[in-house]
This record gives C-alpha cells, structure tokens and sequence, in this order.
C-alpha cells in the first residue's frame, strides 16, 4: 500500500518522472482535482485574454479511439523530428557532443512511441493560447507543476509527454482538439498509477546552490 506524502515539503522530495504505468484506473473525482489545479495555475493575465479563452484541457482516455489516434499522430511527428535531428548532427557533426543524448531519446520514441501512453490510464494536452506579451510556455509550466504536485499528493504516477510541443502546428492533432492552426502551444502529460516501488527521496545540501549578494 503506497502512503502518501503528508506535507508540500515531502510531496516535493518525493515527485518523480513515472517512467511505467499500469492500466488501473484513477477515479473521475481525482482526475478532476488534477485538471481543477492546473485551471487555477498563474496565467498571462497581461495578455488582456481571459482566462477561459486562453486554457483548454483535453483528455485522452486510455482504451479508445481517439488514444489510439493521438498515439499514431505522436509517432508520425516524433519519426519527423528524428528525421530533421539526424539531418542536423550530420550536417554539424560537431553539435553530437552536446545533442547526441537527446537524439538518442529522440530516435527511440521515433522508433517506439511513447511508452506511457500505451499504458497510463489518461494523456492530458493543455492548450495555452498565444498572446502578447508571449507567456503561454512559462503559463503551461505553471499548470502542470500544479497537476504534477497533485497527482503526487493522490499517490499517482506523473510523466510529461515532451513531444506534445512539437504538434503545436500539427493539422492532424489540431483537428482532433478541433483548434485552429497558429492559435494554440500544446504540451501534455500522462497520469495514472505508477508501476513498481517510487525511489528514496534524494537529499541536497542547498547551501551549494546559493550565492548571497551582498
């Protein structure tokens, strides 16, 4: 029986990537506690937009049609990217030394898909309207630090499904969400009970990270 963290302190210690899921269901209520705190994540008020206009959430349930085609979309644009990121290391063979563990895990999604999302009981894309001044991308990260904290909290398993962003321009993914090309950044995660026993909460010394200015 898993225990769940008592305090924001060890529910921040104890948040990991989920790398495995099982296919159990979490329930709708808690589900709906995950998206409620991603709604009430800071947003680009500046923008004059509200905000009911500027956040969409779309949810993917695992076992139907429309999983099984967001998963084929995902691979169709993760293979692209691949494509384009080899071309780049062989055209600029000097950028393997900074790039090449990332074309790595490029190349493996390219070949397989994403993992998580033939097994994660849900596949979450927020959809950040594009305004001005552009903070869709620091407004996404806000929500889904929110939703990543309380999935922990549940006791749930939480991994951010990277290659979302990339479709942001995609016609495919955009007809499915029904959203308008050039309107939209996309990003997404997967959420849903872990696989497996969670790691020891890893301790630092914060004083290294530090410089006072005085």
């Amino acid at each position: 029986m898993t225990t769940l963290p008592r305090s924001i302190d060890q529910i921040i210690k104890t948040r990991r990537s989920t790398r495995s899921f099982t296919k159990e269901i979490p329930s709708t209520e808690n589900l709906m506690k995950i998206i409620e705190s991603a709604i009430y994540a800071p947003y680009g008020g500046a923008t004059g937009i509200p905000l009911e206009q500027l956040r969409k959430v779309f949810i993917f349930k695992q076992d139907t049609d429309a999983m099984e085609k967001a998963r084929e979309i995902l691979l169709l644009q993760a293979r692209k990217n691949a494509k384009k990121l080899n071309w780049l290391l062989t055209i600029f063979p000097f950028l393997k030394k900074k790039m090449q563990t990332f074309a790595n895990k490029v190349n493996g999604i390219a070949k397989g898909g994403v993992p998580a999302l033939n097994h994660a009981a849900y596949f979450i894309v927020l959809a950040e309207k594009k305004g001005f001044p552009p903070v869709e991308k620091q407004s996404m990260a806000h929500a889904f630090e929110n939703m990543w904290i309380t999935a922990t909290e549940m006791g749930l398993g939480f991994q951010l499904i990277s290659v979302t962003n990339t479709l942001s321009n995609n016609e495919d993914f955009l007809r499915l969400l029904n959203l308008r090309k050039g309107k939209y950044t996309l990003d997404g995660c997967a959420i849903g009970y872990s696989k497996g026993n969670a790691k020891k909460i890893k301790e630092f010394d914060v004083k290294k990270f530090i410089t006072w200015i005085e």
